[in-house]
C-alpha cells in the first residue's frame, strides 16, 4: 500500500483528552513532520484532520501545521478548506436538520444543563452538538433525555456517540466516514491509499473509510480491536510512533 494521505483525529491523538496544556516539545516534532509532508512529493505522506471540534479550532491547527488538504470538523458535518477559507456542509446536512438541531440545543441548554450544572455545551458548532462533562456517569441519563425529546418531537433523526468526555449528537447519516468518502472522491484517492488514526467509537466510521487504521494506547477497546496497529504509547507520543510506521511512508516519484 502506498499511502498518499493520513487522516487523524485530534483529541486523544494529537493531544490529551483532558483540558490541560499540550506537550510543546512533542507537538513541535509533530508540526515539523506534518509540514514536511505538505511541502513535496516525497516522504512523509501529507496529513489532514478529522475531528469533532468546530471549524475555528481546526483552522488554527491547520495554520500551525501547514495542512493544505481540506479538513473535516464537527464529526463529519463540516468540511473546511484553509487556502480558500471556506467551510461547507457535508452531504446529509440540510437546513431543516440544522433548525431541528437548534431546537434540541435549546432544550439541552434550558433543561439538561440546568439539571446537571457540571455539564456544558461545546461552543462554536453549526451542525452538530457536543455536551462535555468530566462526570461521564451523567451520559446515560443525558442520552435518555435527548432521545425522549426527539421521540416526542418526531425528529430530528440523530445518531449519538460517546468519546472520553463528550456525548456527541449528529444528524443521522452524517459522520466522519461519509465526509471522508466525499473528500477522497474530490481528491481522486482510493480507500487503500489513505491511512487513519483515531481513538474513540466516533472514529469507527474513519476506520471503515481508510485502508490502514492505527490508534494510540489510550484508545477505547472497541477501537483497538479493529485497528491494524495499536501504539504502545498514548496520545501525541502514540501519534508520532504511528506516523513513523513503514505503512505510512510514501515513496517519491
Amino acid at each position: 500500500m502506498t499511502v498518499k494521505l493520513i487522516i487523524a483525529d485530534v483529541d486523544g491523538c494529537l493531544c490529551p483528552e483532558e483540558s490541560i496544556a499540550w506537550d510543546l516539545e512533542k507537538f513541535t516534532e509533530l508540526a515539523k513532520y506534518v509540514r514536511d509532508g505538505s511541502h513535496g512529493p516525497f516522504t512523509p505522506a501529507p496529513m489532514t484532520l478529522c475531528t469533532g471540534r468546530p471549524q475555528p479550532y481546526v483552522e488554527v491547527l491547520m495554520k500551525i501545521l501547514d495542512i493544505r488538504v481540506p479538513a473535516i470538523c464537527e464529526n463529519g458535518a463540516v468540511i473546511y478548506t484553509l487556502h480558500a477559507n471556506r467551510a461547507r456542509y457535508s452531504p446529509g446536512v440540510t437546513k431543516e436538520g440544522i433548525l431541528r438541531l437548534r431546537e434540541l440545543r435549546t432544550m439541552i441548554e434550558n433543561e439538561i444543563l440546568s439539571e446537571h450544572p457540571e455539564a456544558v455545551i461545546q461552543f462554536g458548532k453549526e451542525a452538530q452538538i457536543s455536551v462535555f462533562s468530566e462526570n461521564t456517569s451523567l451520559f446515560p441519563e443525558i442520552r435518555s433525555q435527548v432521545e425522549d425529546f426527539v421521540r416526542r418531537r418526531q425528529g430530528p433523526d440523530i445518531e449519538i456517540s460517546m468519546s472520553h468526555y463528550y456525548i456527541n449528537i449528529s444528524l443521522k447519516e452524517v459522520d466522519k466516514g461519509r465526509a471522508i468518502e466525499r473528500l477522497l472522491k474530490e481528491l481522486g484517492l482510493a480507500r487503500d491509499q489513505v491511512a487513519g488514526v483515531g481513538d474513540t467509537e466516533g472514529d469507527l466510521p474513519l476506520r471503515n473509510a481508510v485502508g490502514f487504521f492505527a490508534c494510540p494506547a489510550n484508545s477505547r477497546e472497541g477501537v483497538k480491536s479493529v485497528a491494524d496497529y495499536v501504539s504502545p504509547y498514548p496520545d501525541i507520543k502514540g501519534m508520532l510512533d504511528i506516523l513513523h510506521r513503514p505503512e505510512l511512508r510514501r515513496r517519491g516519484r
